[in-house]
């Protein structure tokens, strides 16, 4: 009996641990996976604003986006603007989160937010009204904020900054052009207005004296400033440069400076082994790239100043330093030379229209202005032309392309 029951608990015991062991090998079937949810936009926007033409409001909706899932929204502005054929239709103006809204017309504007994320698409819609502020604007940057020239052969021989003011504003208002000279003689003009950074389009102009079949001049680069804090003045924080064709080249070189010293008027002309070479030795200058030399007077111009006594005994001029192709084409007389062009984004070149879109910051990060304030034009090459001189640039003017005076 006892020999029967230790059997009995022995066979129980291997049926239990079979049963267990068989229980334990079964696979589970997996659950079903849950079908992702979709994202889920909400979008609070303001009824309506209410700004003055050529003047900024900032329209910041809240948006919040569940479910996103890593998936980048895409924001889409959308203003109803009518023609020049009459046709009311839709007008994108922004891409980002936030719309800076300029315009130039008096009216009632509907503004359309639309906000994708995936294939899920959610619409807000606001109105804006635009008033008129009583003030009569041009198209031209016509007043003089800063001006200091490089050397050049046709320095005019101001005394005092004052006086270089006063007369270069002068000539600004005559319609006629401005000497810069060599590297990094600049001027700054500002509207009336801001330009507006319109959306897909270019805003403003530069335009320089154009050259010839004998008389060459360098391209220029451009930098913009937004007055975002509305005191009149361009901040030095408020700069930025237009990234043109050439600003992410190896060949250009940026933060670059030049010091120019002024010629001893007592020292004998250095003469050069070429007629054309009638001081070697007459203008000084050093870069902040260890380089040094000295810019020569050209017999045909020995009679004339070249450096601008108003601003001391030296001066540093600064910022991006471009190359232009440079040919002799005289064969090594130096008397005869074939400039090179940029293909955008500067002036003195075929077309010197700028989109504001195109400002970048010191970073060289791209920045969204609304609009733009104030325009520095300033020469950005550094050569000379043999027997031509030092390779120079003359401003006429800039000027908002898409300028309305209309209501």
């Amino acid at each position: 009996m006892k020999k029967y029951l230790k059997y009995s608990l022995v066979l129980m015991a291997c049926v239990s641990f079979n049963a267990c062991n068989s229980d334990d090998s079964k696979t589970e079937p997996a659950p079903e996976p849950k079908p992702a949810a979709d994202p889920v936009i909400t979008i609070k926007l303001a009824a309506e604003f209410a700004i003055e033409r050529y003047n900024v409001t900032e329209i910041a909706p809240e948006i919040t986006i569940d479910n996103a899932e890593g998936k980048t929204p895409v924001y889409q502005w959308s203003a109803k603007v009518t023609g020049k054929d009459g046709v009311v239709k839709d007008s994108i103006i922004g891409d980002s989160k936030t719309l800076l809204f300029i315009v130039p017309k008096t009216a009632v504007y509907d503004v359309n937010l639309k906000v994708t994320v995936d294939k899920i698409v959610k619409e807000a819609a606001t109105k804006v009204t635009v008033s008129e502020t009583g003030k009569t604007y041009t198209a031209k940057a016509s007043k003089l904020i800063d001006f200091v020239p490089a050397p050049t052969h046709s320095i005019y021989s101001y005394t005092t900054k004052d006086e270089a003011f006063q007369e270069t504003q002068e000539i600004l208002n005559n319609g006629n052009a401005v000497y810069l000279g060599t590297y990094g003689g600049y001027i700054v003009t500002a509207f009336d207005h801001t330009v507006i950074n319109a959306y897909g389009k270019r805003d403003f102009t530069v335009k320089m004296t154009a050259g010839s079949a004998t008389t060459k001049y360098a391209p220029v680069s451009i930098a913009v400033a937004y007055d975002a804090n509305k005191n009149g003045i361009a901040d030095e924080n408020e700069w930025y440069e237009i990234a043109g064709s050439e600003y992410y080249k190896a060949t250009t070189v940026k933060n670059y400076e030049v010091t120019y010293q002024k010629p001893n008027p007592a020292a004998i002309p250095a003469a050069g082994t070429a007629a054309w070479q009638y001081d070697t030795a007459y203008l000084p200058w050093k870069d902040n790239k260890n380089g040094s030399g000295k810019i020569t007077k050209t017999t045909a111009r020995k009679f004339s100043n070249y450096y601008p006594d108003w601003l001391g005994d030296s001066y540093t001029l600064k910022g991006t330093k471009v190359t232009v192709p440079i040919k002799d084409v005289s064969d090594g007389a130096g008397t005869a030379f074939n400039v090179g062009t940029f293909e955008w984004g500067y002036g003195g070149i075929k077309d010197p229209s700028i989109d504001i879109s195109w400002a970048v910051d010191k970073e060289g990060k791209k920045v969204h202005l609304p609009g733009v304030d104030f325009v520095k034009v300033y020469v950005s090459s550094f050569a000379e032309l043999g027997a031509n001189g030092p390779l120079t640039s003359i401003f006429e003017e800039v000027s908002d392309l898409n300028f309305t005076q209309a209501k």
